[in-house]
Formats: structure tokens, C-alpha cells, sequence
């Protein structure tokens, strides 16, 4: 091993913003582990201090990375020289959009894009929607009052007198405008910005408050805080010695949270990743990290793929204290290798059922929630063969009745839209213009991210070892430790029959769940305008690839009949696994037997003969199931963490009844 790491922490340590500075310090004086060295440089929240103190951190050479930078002007003078330094940058708490152009830092918290629209909805049960404006006169304030005069440009006057005033500025000027306020007689609602999420604010406000709320990063800022120091501490744990883009890569996979290629967290636009609070309730809780420090939390949930994220989203948001329990960054697992297909019409009645709850919840929602899982609306195409046309009439009916576009065309009818699409074989073809693909990786990103801001936490990575019946529900061994809960949610993959075993089955007897192989390859479609298709009648599959890896490829899908395979994936095929892919689909694209070969991706999926396994198992211990979904995992997965979740709301309210009971 290495000498200690020493890392710079830079932060408003005197000065007015000094309050912000103790969250850096509490978080370090909390973590004093043997092989980091933490050292402080005070840049006083000033932008031209934080450019000297930059400089001298780069010119000292000897340091592994940089934690701080309050102040969003002064981190904006500095990211180039840390970039260019090799050093990479953890940032915390500074909320100015587009701070970070190039990959070198990251950022945990959102920027104001998000809090605008969090306090303007607050606003609103007010009775209106456009707020009064006002700032501090600080630099901070003008430009955060802009943006709200730019997002209420099209919205109506404020009432006179206003009910609200949004105040703009840092905690000591907000709290000084706010007094002015009051005397010149407003005696509205006060609507701070989230440099007032301090301590010491109340006091700076005084008699001044009334009904005040303050907007602040979900969960608050000192949790912000605490998780970039944890990130760090645990990347440097892992590998003491690595240093620059390598420690940078490390940082990502230690983070919990997900970045985009900058390094902005994936919800930096959004306003869930803010909240607008009443002053008085501010600072009554200490809220709990965004990395896994829990011992005793209501669920535990087993998997961090798109199925197992979306369930700790649901349960997080419910109120619930969540734990999850993942392998890591790199681990085989079937989100990483699905196609990401999306559309609402299944063959078999549970899977439609699922499928049509998820696009209710997400890819028929909010856009904007949808675009960040990388969603693409091609459309969606399932070929039917002369058997699947009265199933398909009946999902056609569900379909509609949700309020889902949706049409049966005829082979003349594909032939005419999509001529590169053979139909030789085929009756009719389901047609849902709002179908499509989305990123599968982005997808449980997002809800796992979600899950995170919400409450949940990540246990250290490692596999879980075995699941015990105890007092409280169950038991869950791991390397490191043995954590109970009230409930477990396996949303494990292929992982899950090594911990539930005989569990597993629906019914004595039952054919056991098998893994089995999922391969697919990108081939170049020359241009060519398509849709997503599912083939019922030959089993293929394929999409367009828009943009991003292997982009103006078709992805391509055959079955292939490899079962009990171990539970791996990579990006490697072979010549005779590319010429099975190829020679499979053919049919359906004849263009494909010319089309140059581009990237392959392979993995492993779940299968079981009876279909999915979601809900409550009987015995104990008390866990939920969502596993086994033979290749629908993903476009379902919204709907099946709901179901999920509602289960176990169903264990810990009969749990909570049956110790009511028994106290009575």
C-alpha cells in the first residue's frame, strides 16, 4: 500500500458563508480513516479566492482529488485547471446549470434548473402561479432571480399584493431582504432559495418567518455532503493507490448515484431531486446518507437492476427504509444486456397486464422522466402468425380501454409503411406508435438514483449469502455483516434460485426456473427508417440504434436453445454465433445478409415454464419475489415494482396489525 492520500476539501471555512464550510468539516472529523489525509482550504464562498486556492491545490502536486467548492462561480473558475491537473473534482452542493462541460468531476447534488420548478409548484396551492421575485442584490441572487423571471414569462401577473415572494440570494442577504419586506408591510407567504438551508438561518430571519419555507436538495445538503465524502473514502478503501481518471472511473462505481458523461447526477434538471420544506421542519431530522450505513432498515432489496431499482424507487418513496444489497459496477446481469424493447402489448395476459401498468407509470407519463431513461419512440411492431390473432385481438381491446394507441394492419399495410420488412408468413402485426426502446442501464440509473434521493440506502457490494427467518422478519447475511429486516425483495436475475432454492416454485413438482443464454448483434441498417419489431412467429427480434454505441445499427435478436448456462455477459461474439444471428433474420430483413457486422453483446436471463414469480412467498422469511420474467423484465418493470411494492406494504401492515393486536 500507498503513502495516506491526501485530499483537498475547499469550502466557505470564515466568512459569512461559514455555515456551509462546517458540513465539509463534520463530514471529514467523521471520517478519519488511516489512509486519507484531509486538508483544508478556506476560499471564504468568494470566486476570485477560489481561483487562487485552485491554482496553489494544482501547483502543490501531491494531492489525489479535490472535495468542495461551494460556491458555483468560483467552481466554475477552477474545473479546467483540476481537469487538466488529472484531479478529479467531488461537487457537493454547487447548483448552477451548466457548470460541467467535460468528464474531470463529479456532481451529487442538482442545479437550479430543478429548484425553480420546485418552488414554483410550491406556489402554487396559494392560489396562483406567479410568484413575486425579488433578490439580495448579490451576484448569487440576480442570477438565480433571473432564471425565475425567465421561467414566469409566460405565466400570468402576481396578485396584488402578492401571496408569495420568492427571495433570491445568500442566507444572510435573503434574510436581510425578507426584514425589509415585512416592514414595508408583505405579510405573505416567504419562499427562500436553497442558500437558506442552513442552521443559522432561522435565527438571521427572526420574527420576519411567519409561514417561511426554504427549498433544498432532497434529503438536505448535508446529506449531499457526506455521500461525496463516503464515495471517496470507499474508492480509496478499494484501491489506495489509484489516481486521475482511474480514481475518477472508481468515484463513479463507488457513487450509488449515476452521472452522465459529464458528471452531472442524472437528475440534475429535474425538481424531484429538490423540496420545498417550512422553515420550522428544515433542520429537525438528520437524514440518513446516500451510501449504505444502515443496519436495521423496513426492506431489503436484493439486485440493482432495472426490476430491483424501480422497487426501492417505489418503496423509498412510500416512506419506507430501504437497503439495497447489489453486487457492484461490472457484474453480470440480464438489465445489461437487454435490448431495452418497449411497448404494451404481450402475448400472455400477466406480462400485458405489467406492461400496461408501466406505461401508464413511465413511458406513457412525464417525457421528460422518460427521456432521462434514454427513451426512443420508433414504435412498436408485434408480428402475428394466424394462432396469435385472437390474443391479439383481446390485447388490442385492453390497449385501448387504457387509453393506449394501438392497431391491427394487415401484411399490404406493413409492406406499404415499412417495405425493408418482409411479411412472408405473416397474418397481421399489432401496431403501438408510442412504442419504442429506451436505455436499459439509463432506466435502472435513473429509478436507482431516485431510490437514493428519496432515503434508500446501498449496503457495501457483495454478494448476499444466505436470507434467515428472524423476529423482526428476516435475516440477511452478507461478507461483512448480517443486517435484519422486517421484509427482503429478491430482484436478483438468475441470481435469485441460490437464494431462494425450493422456494422458488409455484407448485410441488413444478419444472425448477433455468438460465439461459440472450444474444443479439448490431448490424449497420444503412439508413433505413424502422421500428421496433417482435416476431412471434419466428422468435426474432430488432430495433433501430438512433444514436449513442453502435449508432445507425439495428440490433438484432435470435433465440438461441443454451440452457443452464453460468450467469455471464460480455460484448464478444463469435463468427458462427454472428452467422446464426444473421441467418435467423434474414427472413424478416433480407437486407441483413449483406449488412456489416458492427458489435454483439450476450447474457444471461431467468426463465421458468409458469412465467414471473411476482409477490409474496409463504414462509419465512417474510420476502417478496420479482424475478423469472423470461426476457420481459424491463418494459414491465414499473408496473412490476409497484406490485412489488404493494406486497410488501401488505407484510409490514399485517406485521404492524398482529403487534397492535397482540399489545392490546
Amino acid at each position: 500500500m500507498g503513502s495516506r492520500a491526501r485530499v483537498a476539501v475547499v469550502g466557505p471555512f470564515s466568512g459569512p458563508r461559514a455555515s456551509w464550510g462546517v458540513l465539509l468539516t463534520r463530514a471529514a472529523a467523521a471520517r478519519p480513516g488511516p489512509g486519507i489525509s484531509w486538508e483544508f482550504h478556506d476560499d471564504r464562498g468568494d470566486a476570485d479566492r477560489a481561483a487562487e486556492v485552485g491554482r496553489a491545490v494544482v501547483a502543490d502536486g501531491g494531492y489525489a482529488a479535490v472535495v468542495g467548492h461551494f460556491n458555483s462561480m468560483g467552481a466554475a473558475r477552477v474545473t479546467d485547471g483540476y481537469r487538466a491537473a488529472g484531479l478529479p473534482l467531488l461537487l457537493p452542493l454547487s447548483t448552477a446549470p451548466g457548470l460541467l462541460t467535460e468528464p474531470g468531476a463529479l456532481r451529487w447534488c442538482a442545479h437550479d434548473t430543478g429548484q425553480v420548478r420546485a418552488l414554483l409548484a410550491a406556489a402554487r396551492p396559494s392560489g396562483h402561479r406567479a410568484p413575486a421575485v425579488v433578490d439580495d442584490g448579490s451576484a448569487y441572487g440576480r442570477r438565480l432571480a433571473d432564471r425565475f423571471r425567465v421561467a414566469l414569462a409566460t405565466a400570468e401577473p402576481p396578485e396584488h399584493p402578492p401571496v408569495d415572494v420568492v427571495v433570491c440570494g445568500t442566507h444572510v442577504g435573503a434574510a436581510t431582504t425578507a426584514r425589509r419586506l415585512r416592514a414595508e408591510g408583505f405579510e405573505g407567504r416567504l419562499l427562500f432559495t436553497d442558500d437558506c438551508a442552513v442552521e443559522e438561518f432561522p435565527g438571521l430571519l427572526g420574527s420576519a418567518a411567519g409561514d417561511a419555507h426554504v427549498a433544498r436538495l432532497r434529503g438536505g445538503a448535508r446529506r449531499h455532503v457526506e455521500a461525496a465524502f463516503d464515495c471517496l473514502v470507499d474508492a480509496l478503501t478499494a484501491q489506495p493507490d489509484v489516481r486521475g481518471d482511474a480514481l475518477l472511473a472508481a468515484l463513479r462505481g463507488h457513487a450509488g448515484i449515476d452521472f452522465d458523461s459529464r458528471g452531472d447526477a442524472v437528475d440534475a434538471a429535474t425538481s424531484s431531486a429538490w423540496e420545498t420544506v417550512p422553515l420550522a421542519r428544515a433542520f429537525s431530522r438528520i437524514p440518513a446518507p446516500m451510501t449504505g450505513r444502515v443496519s436495521e432498515p423496513d426492506v431489503v432489496v436484493i439486485g440493482d437492476g432495472v426490476v430491483g431499482s424501480a422497487v426501492a424507487a417505489e418503496l423509498a418513496a412510500a416512506g419506507r427504509s430501504v437497503a439495497i444489497a447489489t453486487l457492484g459496477p461490472g457484474a453480470p446481469a440480464a438489465t445489461a444486456a437487454s435490448g431495452g424493447l418497449v411497448r404494451s402489448y404481450e402475448p400472455q395476459p400477466v406480462l400485458r397486464r405489467l406492461a400496461i401498468l408501466s406505461h401508464q407509470l413511465l413511458w406513457g407519463g412525464d417525457p421528460e422522466e422518460a427521456a432521462r431513461c434514454g427513451f426512443r419512440r420508433t414504435g412498436s411492431l408485434v408480428l402475428l402468425g394466424p394462432d396469435d390473432l385472437p390474443e391479439a385481438e383481446r390485447g388490442l381491446a385492453e390497449l385501448r380501454d387504457a387509453g393506449i394507441a394501438a392497431e391491427l394492419l394487415t401484411p399490404d399495410q406493413l409492406r406499404s409503411r415499412w417495405p425493408d420488412l418482409s411479411t412472408a408468413g405473416i397474418s397481421a402485426a399489432l401496431w403501438e406508435p408510442d412504442g419504442g426502446y429506451a436505455s436499459p442501464t439509463a432506466t435502472a440509473a435513473v429509478h436507482r438514483t431516485r431510490a437514493l434521493r428519496l432515503g434508500a440506502t446501498l449496503l457495501p457490494y457483495g454478494p448476499v449469502h444466505e436470507l434467515l427467518p428472524h423476529p423482526r422478519g428476516a435475516e440477511v447475511v452478507t461478507a461483512g455483516a448480517a443486517l435484519t429486516a422486517a421484509c427482503v425483495v429478491v430482484a436478483a436475475g438468475s441470481g435469485t434460485p441460490a437464494l431462494l432454492g425450493d422456494r422458488l416454485s409455484f407448485r410441488p413438482g413444478a419444472q425448477a426456473s433455468r438460465t439461459r443464454r440472450i444474444r443479439y448483434a448490431f448490424f449497420d441498417r444503412g439508413g433505413r427508417e424502422l421500428p421496433v419489431v417482435n416476431d412471434l412467429t419466428t422468435g426474432v427480434w430488432g430495433r433501430p440504434q438512433l444514436d449513442g454505441e453502435a449508432a445507425g445499427g439495428h440490433l438484432t435478436g435470435r433465440p438461441v436453445d443454451e440452457w443452464n448456462v453460468p450467469v455471464v455477459s460480455g460484448d464478444t461474439l463469435t463468427e458462427e454465433q454472428i452467422a446464426h444471428i444473421r441467418g435467423g433474420a434474414v427472413p424478416r430483413w433480407p437486407w441483413l445478409d449483406r449488412a456489416p457486422f458492427m458489435s454483439g453483446r450476450f447474457g444471461t436471463d431467468l426463465y421458468h415454464p409458469d412465467g414471473p414469480f411476482l409477490g409474496l412467498l409463504s414462509g419465512d422469511p417474510r420476502t417478496v419475489v420479482a424475478a423469472c420474467w423470461s426476457g420481459a423484465g424491463f418494459k414491465t418493470a414499473p408496473g412490476a415494482a409497484a406490485e412489488a411494492a404493494a406486497a410488501v406494504d401488505y407484510v409490514l401492515g399485517a406485521r404492524a396489525g398482529a403487534r397492535a393486536r397482540a399489545g392490546a
